[in-house]
């Protein structure tokens, strides 16, 4: 596959506007308890009945879009909210996506065959930037994207990548102000991943059961 590839007005409006609104509502400040929305994941086994709005989004809009050779060997995805308001890319840094335990299996340290992002909004700045090597922003071959409401991007789950600003990729002063970038994040494995939590993270690959984002209950 490309470094990056995209896939615009991927939901129709009303399931678009449904989940971005509940999205919105579960990570806004005021409901997180000081939590942040990137320190809890959850697990779906895909082709369960979805039992929250994301988990219908992965079953019934993302996974017509990922390549074929991950569809046919993903057996869940692990998925995550995101919220990141102006300046984006402030504290974020460089990161590869791996599991926290082995591979059942074969006992290795993996990361997922595929990471995604899902932008519910569109934002000014804090454009997601992945490498195709050690981060270098330099690099003529790192891809980028805007965040842009109902489109999603894919890249392959083992490669750097980082959420940077306008002024570090395309050399131009970003905004002081913005609409809240917000974001469905999911990675897809061939397996379960760990479920074992260490600081900073407060869950990990968690089954849904509405207690964490009532809000995105169906």
């Amino acid at each position: 596959m490309q470094l990056l590839e995209c896939s615009p007005e991927l939901l129709p409006n009303e399931q678009l506007s449904r989940l971005g609104n509940a999205v919105g509502r579960a990570t806004d400040p005021a409901n997180m308890n000081g939590v942040s929305p990137y320190h809890q994941t959850f697990w779906y086994e895909l082709g369960k009945e979805p039992c929250n709005l994301v988990e219908e989004a992965v079953q019934e809009y993302f996974l017509p879009e990922i390549d074929a050779t991950v569809r046919e060997r993903a057996v869940g995805v692990e998925w995550w909210l995101g919220r990141l308001t102006a300046p984006y890319a402030e504290n974020f840094e460089f990161g590869v996506h791996r599991d926290f335990g082995e591979n059942p299996q074969t006992g290795a340290l993996e990361s997922p065959m595929l990471s995604s992002v899902f932008f519910l909004t569109t934002a000014p700045d804090g454009l997601l930037t992945v490498f195709p090597g050690q981060p270098d922003l330099q690099s003529k071959e790192k891809a980028h994207v805007f965040p842009s409401a109902n489109t999603y991007a894919r890249f392959p789950g083992n490669l750097w990548h980082a959420v940077l600003s306008r002024k570090e990729v395309l050399g131009e002063p970003g905004p002081a102000s913005g609409a809240p970038r917000v974001t469905i994040l999911v990675n897809w494995w061939p397996y379960r991943p760990s479920s074992e939590a260490t600081a900073p993270m407060r869950l990990v690959a968690a089954d849904y059961d509405g207690t964490v984002y009532e809000e995105l209950r169906i």
